[in-house]
């Protein structure tokens, strides 16, 4: 029988040795430990001191939840504190139903692939052939940023605001731009163990014109210098992203399910 513990329970070599033994799997549970350990908690499910089922809570508003059945998923999920709003949880795509049981009427829900490239597969740089400046993104250019974001999709990034963007030495923004107009970027978050694009956006006139996969891929190449392994999401039912990504190396790792709450407590 499996017990929860805190991270702080245990001894914290058994976390590492775990999640370090699947990186693309527990890319978060990784890099939110090891660069932002203040803004992050732990909830772990332990049988016979092996560990079964992890719980990511970050910020305090967004949960991962990761484990071998069904019943250590259900565990995870009711043992975050009443007292943390939580307003987003994801969970293996496998425990699809279990989660949209327990969570009958989400504001929103999605599924997203972790599409995951290895260093050896990665294609070569290519010239843009295109009369556009590339330059690295300041915090000065937040407004221009969510501007982007919101005509790039606005069913998924509605309601972002520059309050939601992160700056400091973990964000790298890469963009082009036409004259002052900024139409494609990415956001890298670089790691010796691994890499993750966060974020791709492109206009949508400026789209089907290669300027993403050419700006994927020189991040990609940028990323490559620190890691071996790069990851990239996308919502499942985004195919032209998918083709996209495929192209540039990236192969389907997982997939997750994803609900936006109400703040609604979960269902008895």
């Amino acid at each position: 029988m499996f017990e929860i513990l805190e991270l702080e329970d245990i001894d914290e070599k058994i976390f590492w040795d775990y999640v370090l033994s699947d990186v693309p799997r527990y890319f978060f549970f990784i890099l939110d430990l090891k660069q932002y350990p203040e803004s992050c908690r732990f909830f772990l499910a332990i049988e016979n001191d092996i560990i079964v089922g992890l719980c990511l809570i970050w910020k305090n508003h967004v949960a991962q939840i990761r484990g071998q059945n069904e019943k250590i998923i259900k565990a995870l999920i009711e043992v975050i504190p009443k007292d943390i709003p939580i307003d987003e949880i994801s969970v293996e795509y496998k425990y699809k139903e279990l989660l949209h049981s327990l969570f009958p009427k989400p504001k929103n829900k999605f599924s997203l692939h972790r599409m995951v490239l290895q260093k050896e597969k990665m294609i070569p740089r290519f010239p843009l052939n295109k009369p556009f400046t590339e330059r690295i993104l300041t915090k000065e250019d937040a407004p221009k940023i969510v501007k982007l974001m919101k005509k790039a999709d606005s069913f998924y990034w509605s309601k972002i605001t520059v309050d939601d963007l992160t700056f400091d030495e973990n964000q790298n923004y890469y963009s082009l731009f036409d004259d002052n107009k900024l139409i494609c970027f990415t956001l890298a978050w670089i790691d010796e163990t691994a890499a993750i694009i966060s974020t791709a956006a492109t206009l949508p006139k400026y789209q089907n014109k290669g300027l993403a996969t050419y700006l994927v891929n020189e991040t990609i190449h940028k990323m490559m210098e620190h890691t071996e392994i790069a990851i990239i999401h996308v919502i499942t039912e985004n195919k032209p992203a998918i083709r996209v990504y495929s192209k540039i190396g990236y192969e389907i790792y997982s997939t997750y399910e994803i609900i936006e709450l109400n703040k609604s407590p979960m269902k008895s």
